[in-house]
């Protein structure tokens, strides 16, 4: 046996136990005072992103305190009604940044900047970078209270790690974060595909099979499979995906996958763990997962293969997992998934190429196809469009069409970085900051030069000139139009904004701009009354949307 054969099979083993030991003596104060219990792990599916963090579950409330995991600086603060919310980053000595995410309330220091940011820009979202000798805390300091502000779902803590330098996340289970794990990953399934010398899907060449679980482990029938011929190509071979969770003691939701390994007649081709992974390459999980069965039935299926462009560096090695097997060939496969706690399932089989012929390829051409590893450039009389270099993960059908309708590709493709998208405004009726571009019916910010529309999408498929010309529309919540004194503490409205988006919100009070806070979940603003806000009082609310149509809301109120 070479010396790098034996690496590759004793690798899996000896990598969790030694790198879990350098990592355990942290020694970080839990963010939060009650047991973590996780909602979601680190690297866990999700749509065009790995799940950059954990989720700390908080009891299904708001308003628990969040403590600094160890000494640093507060080295970044954001308030937005998307994605992260409210959301707090520490550097800390170590290179490490906590980020603490979704709060419902800052404290102190933050809290007082913070409000004077919003009160200086006018604006409920801000974005600050204190210097680091700004807001310093200490190990085991209260700086903010738990929320469910952005994008979140339901009240918990999204907290992550990152490398202060690259800004990499790193995975919080395995830098002092561990929690009580002794139930292995459950595999469902396992999928075979035919590929291309690149790894790309040979197309209608695939075969899933469901995995069992009995006495003695995971199991196929028969312990056998056979795949036909044409599966197999001169320069290709074939791949295996396999639909795995995880689970832990704690809380009854399924989790993520940590880490897998692939061996073929007892050599170790492939593996994938899930320590850090780059925001720059986070949307690569369209290429590492089977797209398809995410999108189309929520199936978690991780390729122990990749594409040849797929830089993710969660891979152990440089190959790229294709199998290369001819007719008549039989293989003995064996896969075990594990996780931080080096729980493990294994499921081992035999797969045999059936005999007859191999699959032919036709030749790939550029006419018609989009490439990875090509841009691809239209301009005509009425619509242009720019896709960059590794724009597509695999070869896809180009689609252009320009008469009939104006679309690139389809929809349903998934792509790695935004496509720049024209659009001719033929003679406008209107002031051009009515018209905008909608991708597939929906909006995108739409800029206008020279009598082009412009913008830049996050998909392929059809695009269209829209117009908007109705304001968005407001109604008071928590209190009714006639009432003319209010007792409450928070005051709220209900908001909508069909077709573009709302890009302004403010609040005067006696011609003084107030603090207006926009939840985008429901669609909510709430103003949170200062306690010396007494008497009567004339509220006016001015609500503008991307293309410029204005509502105003406006009342005499006593408090």
């Amino acid at each position: 046996m070479t010396r790098q054969l034996l690496y590759q099979l004793l690798f899996p083993f000896f990598f969790l136990p030694v790198f879990a030991q350098k990592n355990s003596t942290t020694n970080y104060h839990p963010p939060l005072d009650i047991p973590l219990i996780l909602s979601a792990n680190f690297g866990e599916l999700r749509p065009n992103h790995f799940h950059m963090g954990v989720d700390f579950k908080t009891n299904g409330t708001t308003g628990l305190k969040l403590y600094a995991i160890e000494k640093g600086y507060v080295s970044r603060i954001k308030v937005s009604p998307y994605g992260y919310g409210k959301v707090v980053y520490i550097n800390h000595p170590n290179g490490v940044t906590s980020v603490y995410a979704h709060c419902s309330t800052f404290v102190g220091k933050i809290d007082s900047l913070v409000t004077l940011t919003q009160q200086k820009e006018q604006n409920f979202e801000v974005e600050i970078f204190p210097k680091p000798t700004e807001i310093v805390l200490q190990k085991g300091e209260n700086f903010a209270l738990s929320g469910n502000t952005g994008s979140s779902t339901a009240p918990h803590l999204h907290f992550e790690l990152r490398d202060t330098k690259t800004e990499s996340a790193m995975n919080p289970l395995i830098f002092g974060f561990d929690l009580i794990d002794t139930k292995a990953p459950e595999i469902r399934a396992v999928k075979i595909y035919g590929l291309t010398e690149k790894g790309y899907l040979l197309k209608g060449k695939n075969k899933t099979i469901p995995v069992s679980k009995g006495k003695f482990g995971y199991y196929i029938g028969g312990n056998a499979t056979t795949i036909p011929s044409n599966f197999c190509s001169e320069q290709g071979g074939i791949g295996f995906a396999f639909d795995v969770i995880d689970h832990y003691n704690q809380a009854d939701n399924p989790l993520g996958l940590y880490g897998s390994y692939l061996i073929v007649n007892n050599d170790t081709i492939f593996g994938h763990h899930l320590d850090s992974v780059s925001f720059d390459h986070t949307r690569y999980i369209n290429s590492h997962t089977d797209y398809e069965e995410y999108h189309g039935a929520k199936k978690k299926y991780h390729k122990s293969f990749r594409t040849k462009e797929n830089p993710l560096t969660i891979y152990h090695n440089d190959n790229i997992g294709i199998i290369h097997l001819q007719p008549n060939d039989t293989a003995k496969i064996n896969y075990v998934a594990y996780d931080t706690k080096n729980n493990k399932s294994e499921l081992t089989f035999k797969v045999s190429v059936l005999a007859g012929v191999l699959h032919s390829s036709p030749t790939l051409s550029p006419k018609t196809l989009l490439f990875p590893d090509s841009s691809f450039s239209y301009k005509g009389a009425t619509f242009a469009v720019d896709i960059p270099e590794g724009c597509v993960y695999e070869p896809i059908p180009k689609q252009l069409e320009t008469e009939k309708s104006t679309s690139i590709g389809s929809s349903s493709q998934p792509i790695q970085k935004t496509i720049a998208v024209k659009l001719k405004l033929v003679a406008p009726q209107l002031s051009t900051e009515k018209y905008y571009i909608a991708a597939n019916g929906s909006y995108l910010a739409t800029k206008y030069t020279n009598g082009w529309l412009s913008a830049d999408s996050k998909s392929l498929g059809s695009f269209s000139i829209k117009v908007d010309t109705i304001p968005p529309s407001i109604a008071t919540l928590n209190f009714t139009k006639i009432d003319t004194l209010c007792t409450k503490p928070v005051l709220s409205w209900k908001v909508s904004e069909n077709k573009t988006s709302l890009v302004d919100y403010d609040l005067f009070v006696d011609g003084h701009w107030q603090v207006l806070e926009y939840e985008t979940k429901g669609s909510y603003l709430f103003f949170r009354k200062p306690e010396n806000l007494v008497g009567k009082h004339f509220l006016k609310i001015i609500l503008k949307d991307a293309c410029g149509n204005e509502m105003i809301w406006e009342k005499e109120m006593s408090f």
